[in-house]
């Protein structure tokens, strides 16, 4: 037997335009700017510049425990979208789509489109509520970091 795949789903509005929210999520230093309080995402290797194959090494911090995510570039077509896929994580399968819409000039649709499988099926359900929690509150952290740190950015370039 085999996990099914989950998908969950976050969208935001953000005051900027298209081509700089696609900028911000291509640059991996804004990566820890995003990240909740109480998680540590470090930067171990990259492939630069960005494009699709490019592999990137992340620790991830949490609880007391390091996690070793190796990740690739899947797709990238700007400004609409950049993906990537785990080749190793702690789950069996993760794909992360970032997608990027114009609202009009000067705003922007972010949405972030989670796809997943958990290794240990069936008794990884038992967690299924609780990551789906988790999941929830990273997100809506990270839109709102992100939102707060473009629309902050965007206020004072016209100033």
């Amino acid at each position: 037997m085999f996990e099914a795949k989950r998908v969950l789903e976050f969208c935001t509005v953000v005051q900027t335009n298209v081509l700089s929210l696609y900028a911000f999520h291509l640059d991996t230093q804004n990566l820890p700017l995003i990240t909740p309080p109480g998680t540590q995402a470090t930067v171990v290797s990259i492939d630069l510049p960005l494009r699709r194959g490019s592999v990137i090494e992340l620790d991830i911090k949490r609880l007391g425990f390091t996690t070793r995510w190796k990740m690739e570039v899947a797709a990238l077509k700007a400004p609409s979208l950049l993906c990537d896929r785990a080749l190793q994580s702690p789950f069996s399968h993760f794909v992360h789509e970032h997608r990027f819409s114009a609202v009009d000039e000067k705003s922007s649709l972010l949405c972030d489109r989670v796809e997943f499988s958990l290794p240990f099926y069936p008794l990884s359900l038992l967690l299924l509520p609780l990551l789906y929690r988790d999941m929830r509150r990273m997100f809506a952290y990270r839109h709102e970091r992100t939102k707060f740190l473009l629309e902050t950015e965007q206020r004072s370039s016209h100033e």
